[in-house]
């Protein structure tokens, strides 16, 4: 994958084995429609913060990540992950309370929308979106799997009311918590769904080490890339801003300075990247000349454009400069 050569850590981040990411097709109408929507829509706190939402490029992550998925379900999964940075970014500004209360009245709209009365601009947003998520349709898929992806969504939302938040001091312990955190769930989910892609409960069980890898993947390089936001954001934000970070947690764990961690972090998700592609020949080398190959190829195509997605959206953005 190509470096950034004007990037901060350019000078310390190792090449990447894996292949170059491509961008959705759709890439230029989706992002103009989805950032239309949120721009006139959100209670934005200042004119600042809307410029710089605009400027970070956000929906790349999702364009790089699910570059072959249908257009329609690829735009809901931008709005759905683009409205959840928006979120990230009032969690940080409110207190656990007041992030407690508002996950808790999303999680009564989904589970009876019916009888669910929109009181603020962000119910009603969800309400939304909710709904257009739950009316797409597949002969493929099972009915339960837009909600499925909903449901992984406030997952990712609830994190930001668990007072133990940020208390993980081993990084195993950390990996687990941030896998929910970081949103890696939903993205799961959002791979099949935008494909179409029906996998076997015996392949999705095959996959899971793999998915597991690229989790922390993602994870790690994120963390990486953002410490210093969120170090000045746990510093002067709300009770919600926690510096909930890997190379912290390395930090603390091996006595080394932040930049030395960072380092660390960067060898390890390059080692990640290796043990990916052995574990890939693994699994398809059971299945080759199955009928399951084809979709089990497909998936692990999709997995592995999560990780090279969220790192070419690293780069791009000006989120954590």
């Amino acid at each position: 994958m190509a470096i950034k050569h004007n990037h901060p850590l350019s000078a310390v981040a190792p090449a990447s084995v894996l292949a170059e990411p491509k961008i959705h097709p759709d890439h230029e109408e989706i992002d103009r429609d989805v950032i239309s929507y949120l721009v006139h829509t959100w209670e934005w706190p200042s004119e600042k913060a809307k410029k710089g939402f605009v400027s970070w490029k956000l929906s790349d992550v999702v364009l790089f990540m699910f570059p072959t998925g249908d257009t329609t379900r690829v735009k809901l999964a931008c709005e759905l992950l683009l409205l959840g940075f928006l979120m990230d970014d009032w969690f940080d500004n409110n207190s656990f309370p007041a992030n407690t209360a508002l996950v808790t009245r999303l999680q009564s709209l989904l589970a009876s929308p019916s009888t669910f009365t929109t009181l603020t601009t962000i119910e009603r947003m969800h309400a939304t979106l909710f709904a257009r998520i739950l009316a797409v349709q597949s002969t493929v898929l099972p009915p339960t799997t837009s909600r499925a992806i909903l449901t992984t969504y406030l997952d990712m939302l609830a994190c930001h009311c668990d007072a133990s938040r940020g208390a993980a001091t081993a990084l195993r312990d950390y990996l687990v918590f941030r896998e929910v955190d970081v949103g890696m769930p939903i993205c799961v989910e959002l791979l099949y769904w935008t494909e179409d892609l029906a996998m076997r409960e015996g392949e999705r069980a095959a996959l899971a080490p793999l998915e597991r890898v690229a989790n922390y993947h993602v994870s790690i390089l994120n963390d990486v890339f953002s410490f210093e936001r969120e170090w000045q954001a746990a510093r002067t934000l709300g009770q919600g801003a926690v510096l909930v970070n890997g190379v912290r947690i390395l930090a603390d764990e091996t006595a080394v300075s932040v930049g030395a961690a960072k380092s660390l972090c960067l060898a390890l998700v390059r080692a990640w990247e290796v043990e990916f592609q052995t574990m890939v020949e693994e699994v398809l080398e059971r299945v080759r000349g199955g009928d399951g190959e084809e979709r089990l190829r497909r998936a692990v195509l999709g997995i592995e454009r999560r990780m090279t997605g969220a790192e070419a959206f690293s780069w791009r953005t000006s989120r954590y400069l």
